[in-house]
C-alpha cells in the first residue's frame, strides 16, 4: 500500500472566491446524479410486480442508497476537495485502486451519458417519425447498423453540444438550471400523486397486487426489481467531486442530503403508487412499458397533465446529462493531474475554471458513441458502477482504522459497528445482484467482468507510459486534516481532531 502523508493529498480545489454552491443548488445536483424523477420504474412493475416494486422502491434506500450517502457524508466533511472519491480511494488503498476507481467510474460515467442523448432522440421520435434511428438522412451505415450516422444522431449532437457548453460555464451555471429543472419535473408528479392516490382510494384499487408477475419466482422478482431500482439510487456520493466548489462545504453537503434522500424517495414512491392506482394494464402488470407514466398523465388529468409529464421526461434527460457530465468530468480531470492520462484532460479553463479539456473529451466520446447500438454495454455499467461503490466502502473502513483521529465532522453513528453495518448491507445486495446477473443475463456480466479487467491491464501501461515517473499532482489540502497516523502517539487522545 502506498504511504500517503497528508501533504500529498490532492484536492483540486478551484480558485479562491469560486466557492459558489450552497445547499438547494446541492440538491438540484443531487436531485438529478441520483434520480431525474420516476422515468424507468416502468420497467420494474414489467418485471417484477406492482407489490415487489412498491417494497423495493421502499426497501432498495434503507439497505442501499442511505448507507452510500452515510458513508458519502462522512467522507465528504473529512475530506472536502473536488475529485471527491478519487481522494478518499487514494489516501486509504494507494494510487493502484484509486486509479481502478477513477477508470472505472469515468467508463461507467461516459456510456451513462449516451444514454440520455439516445433517449432523448428515441422520444422525439415518437412524435416525429423521421427522427427514428435508420430512417432519416442517412449518411453512413456501417456493421449492418450497429453504426448508423443520420438525423437520430443529428439530434443526439444538438442534445449534447449546448450541455458541454453549459458545463463550461461553471458548476453554478449547471445547478441553477439543475433547480429550476427540478420544480418543473416534480410539480406535475406531485399533480398526478394527489389525484392517482385518491383514484385508487376511491375506486379501491389495491396497488400492491399482483404481488409479483404471475408465473415468476420470488428470487426472478427480486432480481428484475433490483436491476431497475439499484441504478435508480446510485449517485449519492456523485457531487462530491465538486466539494472544492461549494461553500462550507462540510455542513452544506450534509444538509443537502437530508433534504435529497427522503425528497428521491418520495419522488420514486408516490407516483408509482398513484400510477397503479390509475388501473392501467390492472390485473396485466407484465404490460407496462417505457413511457406509460405519461399515459397515466393523460388518464387521470386529461391532455395538459400529458403534457407536463412529456416535457418532465424531456427536462429529466437534459438534466441527467448535465449534471453527470458536471461530476463525473472531475475524475479524470484528477487522473490526469496524477499524469495516469494526457495532461491536456487536467486543462482548466482560464475563464471560468472549469475542466475543459475533460468536457471537451467527454463530450466528443459521447457524440461518436450516440451513433452506435450498444444497449448490453449501457446495462452492464451497473455493475462496473457497484465496483467501484466497493472500493469506496473498502476506502471507508481503511481511513477509519488507518486514521482514528481524523477529522471527521460528520460519522456514521454508532462506532465500528456502526460502519461495519453500514457497508455490509449494500455490500451484500451488490454481490446478490451481480449473482443474480451472472445466472440471468451472463452476457452483461461478461461484458462488465471485461470492463473491469481493462481498468486492471491499464494501469501498467499507463504507469510506464504516460505517467512515466512523473510525480502526483500538488494541490490545497488546507481543508483537511488526517490527524496522526495510527501507529503514530499523539500527545492527547483529542489530537488531530
Amino acid at each position: 500500500m502506498t504511504e500517503l502523508a497528508p501533504s500529498d493529498i490532492a484536492s483540486s480545489a478551484p480558485r479562491p472566491g469560486k466557492r459558489a454552491l450552497g445547499v438547494l443548488s446541492l440538491v438540484g445536483i443531487f436531485f438529478f446524479t441520483v434520480s431525474g424523477g420516476p422515468f424507468g420504474l416502468e420497467a420494474s412493475v414489467s418485471s417484477a410486480g406492482p407489490g415487489m416494486t412498491l417494497l423495493m422502491i421502499a426497501l432498495v434506500p434503507i439497505v442501499f442508497g442511505v448507507p452510500n450517502a452515510l458513508v458519502a457524508a462522512e467522507l465528504s466533511a473529512a475530506i472536502p476537495v473536488n475529485g471527491g472519491y478519487y481522494y478518499w480511494t487514494k489516501i486509504a488503498l494507494g494510487s493502484f485502486p484509486a486509479f481502478l476507481f477513477g477508470i472505472w467510474n469515468a467508463i461507467g460515467a461516459v456510456l451513462n451519458l449516451t444514454l440520455y442523448p439516445i433517449l432523448l432522440a428515441d422520444y422525439l421520435a415518437t412524435w416525429l417519425p423521421d427522427i427514428a434511428r435508420g430512417k432519416g438522412w442517412v449518411i453512413l451505415s456501417l456493421f449492418n447498423g450497429g453504426f448508423v450516422v443520420d438525423l437520430h444522431w443529428i439530434v443526439t449532437v444538438a442534445f449534447v453540444l449546448p450541455l458541454v457548453y453549459l458545463n463550461y460555464r461553471g458548476s453554478k451555471v449547471v445547478s441553477d438550471y439543475s433547480v429550476g429543472m427540478m420544480v418543473l419535473i416534480l410539480a406535475p408528479f406531485a399533480i398526478l400523486a394527489v389525484i392517482g392516490i385518491y383514484h385508487a382510494i376511491s375506486s379501491g384499487i389495491d396497488v400492491t397486487s399482483p404481488f409479483t408477475i404471475p408465473g415468476h419466482s420470488i428470487h426472478s422478482s427480486v432480481a428484475g426489481a433490483l436491476s431497475v431500482i439499484v441504478w435508480l439510487y446510485l449517485g449519492f456520493d456523485g457531487p462530491s467531486t465538486v466539494l472544492g466548489e461549494v461553500a462550507d462545504a462540510r455542513r452544506t453537503y450534509t444538509r443537502a442530503l437530508v433534504i435529497s434522500v427522503p425528497l428521491i424517495i418520495a419522488a420514486y414512491l408516490l407516483p408509482t403508487i398513484a400510477a397503479l392506482g390509475s388501473g392501467l394494464h390492472q390485473g396485466s402488470p407484465g404490460d407496462w412499458v417505457q413511457g406509460d407514466f405519461i399515459v397515466v398523465g393523460d388518464i387521470l388529468g386529461g391532455s395538459w397533465l400529458k403534457v407536463l409529464i412529456s416535457v418532465g421526461s424531456a427536462l429529466s434527460l437534459i438534466g441527467l446529462f448535465a449534471a453527470i457530465l458536471m461530476v463525473s468530468t472531475r475524475i479524470p480531470r484528477a487522473l490526469a493531474a496524477d499524469s495516469y492520462l494526457p495532461r491536456w484532460l487536467a486543462r482548466d479553463s482560464k475563464r471560468f475554471n472549469t475542466p475543459v479539456g475533460a468536457l471537451l473529451t467527454s463530450g466528443t466520446i459521447v457524440v461518436v458513441l450516440s451513433a452506435a447500438d450498444f444497449g448490453s454495454i449501457l446495462r452492464a455499467t451497473v455493475l462496473l458502477t457497484l465496483s467501484s461503490i466497493l472500493l469506496e466502502f473498502a476506502a471507508f473502513l481503511v481511513l477509519r482504522w488507518r486514521y482514528p483521529w481524523m477529522r471527521r465532522p460528520v460519522r456514521v453513528p454508532g462506532g465500528w459497528p456502526g460502519a461495519v453495518l453500514v457497508v455490509a448491507l449494500p455490500t451484500a445486495m451488490a454481490v446478490y445482484l451481480a449473482w443474480s446477473t451472472a445466472v440471468n443475463e451472463t452476457a452483461t456480466f461478461v461484458t462488465s467482468l471485461a470492463v473491469a479487467l481493462l481498468g486492471v491491464a491499464l494501469y501498467p501501461l499507463c504507469r510506464r507510459f504516460v505517467k512515466a515517473g512523473r510525480p502526483d499532482a500538488e494541490i490545497d489540502h488546507s481543508n483537511v486534516d488526517l490527524g496522526p497516523d495510527r501507529y503514530a502517539k499523539p500527545s492527547s487522545p483529542e489530537a488531530g481532531v
